[in-house]
């Protein structure tokens, strides 16, 4: 679920006319997964969601681990040692990306104020600078920007 509206968005933006409200939905969904990945935790728009997100871990847990096992068993009748090597790191990196997830999941956060102005920020910037340099202007980092608005929420991963 969205963490805004499309009217929120064609307001942050100053969208007037007939702007396509799926092209706005898109730099929504970037904008929000860029806030989540600066955060290292998924957002969710009400604790109802968070929570059923959390409670859908342990299905998915078992499902991610048995894929896991059909994979390894599979790679095992390879007859090749470079398949076999390859076909266990392929299901190496599938269950470490759930884990992750799962990770991202068990320390989600529900928006509050920073965080939905932080997306606004993302959003405005995304929708105001559609490509990826700038010429003929003046550019300057705002401050108490993005960085500064999650700072308080994010959670720093340490190898």
């Amino acid at each position: 679920m969205a963490l805004l509206t499309a009217e929120q968005c064609r307001a942050q933006c100053r969208v007037t006319g007939d702007y396509d409200d799926a092209e706005l939905a898109d730099k929504l969904a970037s904008a929000e997964n860029a806030v989540s990945a600066h955060l290292n935790r998924n957002v969710y728009v009400d604790q109802e969601a968070l929570d059923a997100a959390v409670n859908d871990l342990a299905d998915a847990a078992g499902q991610a681990q048995e894929a896991y096992d059909q994979a390894v068993a599979a790679a095992a009748g390879l007859s090749s040692d470079a398949a076999r090597e390859m076909a266990l790191q392929v299901a190496e990196k599938r269950l470490a990306d759930f884990r992750l997830n799962a990770q991202r999941t068990l320390n989600g956060i529900v928006a509050n104020g920073s965080i939905l102005a932080a997306v606004r920020l993302t959003l405005g910037h995304l929708y105001a600078n559609r490509e990826s340099v700038a010429t003929g202007v003046t550019v300057a980092e705002l401050p108490l920007g993005v960085a500064d608005l999650l700072r308080p929420y994010r959670l720093v991963m340490m190898p």
